[in-house]
């Protein structure tokens, strides 16, 4: 499985379609955080919709960035095309991971914030929360689902704007809300953790939909 990542990771990396995302992830988190001196968990909020946004285009351009007949031969060589998309569903997770440090850590550097753990702690998991989200989007969206990229892409942009503005929709719009408010970091926790706990859930589920799918269609 390691080599199975490396592989997609290289192949990722020498596309340069993952340079799109990332900057739109660093501009966003830069022009909305620096200087910025509101409450943490308010400007989380920011790095949380960044995140969700920036982890859809990933996992897309991740399952996306090899054509059909050389998907079908890494999965050939790799023993099956359920290795080839868990070998991509965690190269995304581990982006993700790197990304969600960096949308913790930076607002702090960047801004004057009074922060503690309980705020480091309800940041970490409405950023998780939106971490699952936008994987489980944007595996859902992708061309194992969605033949044609072009549309594969518009569905995906279409989704993780629509996730977080629709009032009520767990898991994004309500941790979004709850991060948005004025109650102490230490009371969101309880909350945040079952929201993140259904985006699990939610990308568990739409990873086994789409291998399903791929299946069907092999």
């Amino acid at each position: 499985m390691g080599a199975l990542i490396r592989y997609n990771l290289a192949a990722v990396v020498h596309g340069q379609r993952y340079v799109a995302p990332l900057l739109f992830f660093g501009i966003v988190l830069t022009v909305f955080t620096v200087n910025d001196s509101g409450p943490l968990a308010n400007i989380y909020v920011v790095s949380a919709s960044t995140l969700l946004v920036s982890m859809c285009w990933l996992t897309v351009t991740i399952l996306n960035h090899e054509d059909p007949v050389r998907r079908s031969i890494q999965s050939v060589t790799a023993g099956g095309s359920s290795r080839v998309l868990v070998a991509e569903v965690v190269l995304a997770l581990l982006i993700g991971v790197g990304l969600t440090v960096v949308g913790l850590i930076f607002p702090i550097l960047s801004g004057s914030h009074h922060w503690d753990g309980s705020g480091l702690a309800a940041g970490v998991l409405a950023l998780a929360t939106c971490l699952f989200t936008g994987i489980a989007i944007g595996v859902l969206c992708s061309r194992l689902v969605v033949p044609r990229t072009g549309y594969s892409l518009l569905l995906a942009l279409v989704v993780v704007i629509a996730v977080p503005l629709t009032p009520g929709l767990p898991p994004v719009n309500p941790a979004l809300r709850l991060m948005s408010g004025n109650r102490p970091a230490g009371e969101l926790l309880y909350p945040l953790s079952g929201y993140l706990v259904v985006s699990i859930v939610v990308a568990a589920g739409c990873i086994a939909l789409t291998r399903y799918i791929s299946v069907r269609r092999e």
